[in-house]
């Protein structure tokens, strides 16, 4: 036989039932808000993100004609043969910059061509665009440069460092043996090992 109950039971009954009701519409109420405002927040950082995605692919473009230009410019002069770019990857959930080297529509590796000449000046002119985008003293100091790009090449890279350093205001302090860089120094400093001691001594400026 089913459970009697008294009227005053039945009302306690129906009155514990109906607080119980009424909190359940109220966490239902309070569980649509927050997915009002979560949505919100989520659609705005969907927007954040899309917005970030923009700045970031806009800045990538702007590095990669920056220093496609500087690198390109030295190729041009010593190795027309060859194109350069840059294409950004994202591996790893990080942004990585690819050297592309082509040659007769064909991706090739400088330091097997030219006898690694293209990739020594190739080098030399990366190094120059990463200067120009920090923010670091002027002064870069090379040794030995172009030692791997040939002679009958080797004056024009000459010609291209110093307009560099003319244009972007670089002081390079360099270590040669090599006469036609010599040449074109603006201060030159001869370094003589005399019983084990290293004497320096200005020889033209």
């Amino acid at each position: 036989m089913g459970e009697t109950l008294t009227l005053s039971e039945m009302s306690k009954k129906i009155n514990k039932l109906s607080s119980k009701r009424e909190s359940l519409i109220d966490q239902r109420e309070s569980a649509k808000s927050e997915v009002i405002v979560y949505r919100s927040k989520l659609e705005n950082l969907e927007k954040a993100q899309a917005f970030i995605q923009k700045v970031a692919q806009e800045t990538q473009e702007q590095l990669s004609f920056h220093i496609q230009d500087i690198v390109q410019l030295a190729l041009d002069a010593c190795f027309p043969e060859y194109d350069f770019s840059v294409e950004f990857e994202i591996k790893r959930g990080q942004t990585e910059a690819k050297l592309l080297f082509m040659k007769d529509n064909h991706e090739v590796d400088p330091m097997e061509e030219s006898g690694g000449g293209a990739a020594e000046l190739s080098a030399f002119a990366l190094r120059i665009a990463s200067w120009t985008l920090g923010k670091t003293d002027n002064v870069i100091v090379l040794d030995e440069p172009f030692k791997a790009v040939s002679a009958d090449i080797r004056p024009r890279a000459i010609a291209i460092m110093k307009e560099l350093s003319e244009k972007l205001g670089i002081q390079f302090i360099m270590v040669t043996h090599d006469p036609s860089i010599v040449e074109i120094a603006d201060k030159v400093f001869e370094v003589k090992i005399v019983k084990k001691i290293s004497r320096v001594k200005e020889v033209a400026g």
